[in-house]
């Protein structure tokens, strides 16, 4: 379990992975920033970004970055959900995010467990609703009973902000509860640089954006270099900061 914060952030071309590569970023995550939180990226643009991480890799040995996918909203049934995740590994993406509506659904449960079984790692990503139930601990270990590498928090639409939606002590309690169980722990919904400093106290594994480091911060207009900088350089600073 690392005791770093980390930034994820996440692209939709070749072209966003190497901005946020040139920037430091260790966590890359693949997704149609066009649609919604959790929008699968298709296999075309997916392949060429995870050939494009491998190739500044090798390029940079010592870079330690991870490649993550979202496998869609929703799926059609558990073979749908089989080949949108074997398709994505196949490619080299290495975390599979999963949507509250597919982990949480007894349909998927065997698909689940048999990649697990295998050893891929899995994201359940949680409801911002989801960390006001009072049964919130009872599914965090029922997740990682379940073998989960990880949890997040994300919004269903970015136009929504998750610190406007979810009171910092029950963050804080999702953050330290994960952590317990020795789950990977994220937080993401329509993050600014502002909410970097009150987040880094609470300590989470990753602060996962888009919108917040995106030009007039706009998720539609694409990353914008300088904001993409300032944030590593922000996560780093307040990790001085704080100790770690």
């Amino acid at each position: 379990m690392s005791q770093v914060m980390q930034v994820l952030v996440s692209v939709n071309s070749v072209a966003e992975a190497r901005l946020v590569l040139a920037a430091g970023v260790p966590l890359i995550d693949l997704k149609d920033t066009s649609h919604g939180a959790l929008s699968a990226l298709d296999l075309g643009s997916s392949a060429a970004i995870v050939g494009a991480v491998k190739a500044h890799q090798q390029q940079y040995p010592a870079a330690s970055i991870t490649i993550s996918a979202t496998v869609g909203d929703r799926c059609a049934s558990a073979a749908d959900l089989i080949a949108l995740i074997e398709h994505r590994l196949q490619l080299g993406v290495e975390v599979i995010k999963l949507p509250e509506a597919i982990w949480d659904d007894a349909t998927y449960q065997s698909v689940i467990d048999d990649f697990i079984a295998q050893g891929k790692r899995m994201i359940a990503v949680l409801l911002p609703l989801s960390l006001k139930d009072a049964a919130l601990e009872k599914r965090l270990q029922g997740l990682a009973q379940q073998g989960y590498w990880g949890v997040m928090v994300d919004t269903p639409q970015k136009s929504t902000v998750l610190v406007e939606m979810v009171a910092m002590p029950l963050l804080a309690r999702f953050v330290q509860g994960a952590k317990s169980l020795q789950l990977r722990v994220g937080i993401a919904g329509g993050l600014s640089l502002a909410d970097v400093e009150s987040l880094s106290d609470i300590a989470p594994d990753y602060l996962g954006f888009r919108s917040g480091v995106c030009m007039d911060g706009q998720r539609s207009k694409g990353l914008a270099p300088e904001r993409v900088h300032m944030l590593v350089s922000q996560v780093s600073g307040n990790l001085l900061d704080i100790g770690l």
